[in-house]
């Protein structure tokens, strides 16, 4: 009651940045932040309030305390990061102290859970468990389901509605923010442990300038595990975070620590992170991965463009109906030779 009554008169936030303003401010000359569409043919520059904005994006339609709710939350954990990320990038301090660490690691885990890659994934989950469903489902299933809501369906019936949903066309799913938002309240205090259990490098430049994307939290692939596993927060060889345009974070695998015998819990409490200068090859380690990370565009500071990678990836293609992608799965389930003896 006390929430409900403290938000009336309030006008709810409809412009949803998916990656956070006072990030993408390390970024900006006077505001102003360079923007790459991906492939990269075309180039400008775009105030940061508007970078990355998506309307009612985070919007949870109907909640008690206001459809901004979720957008009010993270903004609340937004406000604690930007405090840390300014004792790293303008104030030196580093190693960071253990709660600061922590805050840090909130911010990168719910930055790779809140974006629309994540939503897209939920979405292409759901697609190709509704295309495998429907294309193994029987009639009798449709029966029993009918039954359930209280309805009667013949036999004949089911067969026939079971080859409609066979032969209808693509399957279309729509994943609602508060399914996404859901999905992060599990995760995001189960996956945190992946990132703070990784030792960190910080990387600073003195010239060399780092871009970001819509997606900048990049993971670097490890070559040695199957090939539909490489790239999962518990798999990835490491992350490459760009914390401005000079600083970036760099964590790497705690599998040496754990070999050499030292506790999981020593490399969560900072014990091994270290800062070094960064390199022209670091730059462009960091920057490829970025790039290869992003979903649709790129973001620098308007004095970097020298810094972007020649070769772009296309956009993430955000139409891939249940057909897609499960025919893609299957071919990659198929040639995937990791299984091989």
């Amino acid at each position: 009651m006390t929430q409900q009554t403290s938000n009336a008169g309030r006008k709810p936030a409809t412009r949803h940045h998916v990656v956070p303003r006072f990030y993408l401010d390390g970024f900006a000359r006077q505001r102003q932040i360079g923007v790459v569409p991906l492939p990269g043919d075309v180039r400008f520059l775009q105030n940061v309030s508007d970078a990355t904005v998506q309307n009612n994006f985070y919007t949870v339609a109907g909640h008690p305390d206001g459809p901004d709710v979720f957008e009010r939350a993270m903004g609340r954990v937004e406000a604690e990061a930007a405090t840390v990320l300014r004792k790293v990038v303008d104030e030196g301090v580093w190693p960071l102290p253990g709660d600061d660490r922590e805050t840090l690691a909130t911010l990168i885990t719910l930055q790779i859970l809140r974006e629309p890659t994540q939503r897209q994934q939920m979405r292409n989950t759901a697609l190709a468990v509704a295309r495998l469903l429907v294309d193994t489902a029987r009639p009798e299933w449709l029966q029993t389901l009918a039954a359930e809501k209280g309805e009667q369906l013949s036999t004949d019936d089911a067969a026939r509605q079971l080859e409609e949903l066979q032969t209808a066309g693509p399957i279309d799913v729509t994943v609602s923010a508060a399914s996404h938002a859901g999905q992060i309240g599990y995760l995001l205090p189960r996956l945190i442990r992946y990132v703070m259990g990784r030792p960190w490098a910080l990387v600073r430049f003195a010239r060399r300038g780092l871009i970001t994307s819509d997606s900048p939290v990049s993971l670097v692939p490890d070559p040695s595990m199957p090939a539909h596993l490489r790239m999962g927060l518990m798999t990835a060889r490491g992350f490459t975070f760009p914390l401005s345009r000079r600083t970036a974070l760099m964590m790497s695998s705690p599998e040496p620590f754990i070999a050499a015998g030292r506790h999981i819990d020593e490399v969560a409490s900072g014990a091994f992170d270290l800062a070094r200068p960064g390199s022209t090859r670091d730059e462009r380690a960091i920057n490829l991965a970025t790039a290869l990370g992003a979903r649709k565009r790129i973001y620098h500071h308007p004095d970097d463009d020298a810094f972007i990678p020649e070769v772009l990836p296309d956009p993430v293609d955000d139409t891939l109906s249940a057909d897609d992608i499960y025919n893609d799965f299957d071919e990659a389930w198929l040639t995937d030779d990791s299984s091989a003896e």
